[in-house]
């Protein structure tokens, strides 16, 4: 049984720790389901503010999201860290985010319209996470609760970005209602961008 001390020395572990605290201590706890102000409003809503392109990655919408991209973040991240590094799997995290914020903005802004609700979650972040794991792990295989087969990453991260896309353009989407899908594309490809730019 690893110690606290071993825990937190992972940088992964100490991020999923960090976004489950902030999750129960201000939505379930301190906000109680109101807005927080941490949340990423579009552009055009008053309420928007600059730090919400990084802050709305530690916010969920739900206990089950915020389970679904801890859990993805725990299995690929701590890979991921231990091939980079603390400092670069850091960057690589938070630019993810950042860059699945800004190009869900600019999709929102140039193409979709004014959004006036607002997007919570680490989703991008993970996106980034998962291209950069197919790229360097090709056939590692991947096993999903509700798909029990195995399928290589190689196969598994372009099928789920094809139906984000195919979701994101059609509106309509097997993951639900309200869901970012140009947010999680973004994120994929700034993690596509920095991987390759990490494996130079």
């Amino acid at each position: 049984m690893p110690s606290i001390q071993e825990l937190f020395s992972s940088m992964t572990n100490r991020l999923v720790f960090i976004t489950v605290i902030l999750y129960f201590a201000m939505q379930e706890g301190l906000f109680a389901g109101a807005i927080t102000g941490f949340e990423m409003f579009g552009w055009q809503d008053p309420r928007f503010q600059p730090w919400q392109l990084l802050t709305h990655m530690f916010l969920h919408g739900g206990v089950t999201h915020l389970a679904f991209n801890m859990l993805a973040l725990w299995s690929f991240g701590r890979i991921l860290e231990k091939v980079w590094g603390v400092q670069r799997f850091v960057v690589f995290y938070l630019v993810c985010g950042l860059g699945a914020a800004v190009i869900s903005q600019l999709v929102d802004q140039f193409i979709l319209g004014p959004v006036y609700g607002y997007t919570v979650g680490a989703s991008g972040a993970i996106y980034g996470l998962l291209v950069a794991f197919a790229m360097m792990f090709p056939n590692f295989k991947i096993m999903l609760i509700f798909l029990p087969v195995p399928i290589a990453a190689k196969y598994f991260v372009p099928v789920l970005l094809l139906i984000d896309l195919t979701a994101g353009v059609t509106g309509f989407s097997i993951f639900g209602q309200n869901v970012a899908h140009f947010a999680h594309l973004g994120g994929a490809l700034m993690g596509f961008l920095m991987a390759s730019y990490f494996k130079r």
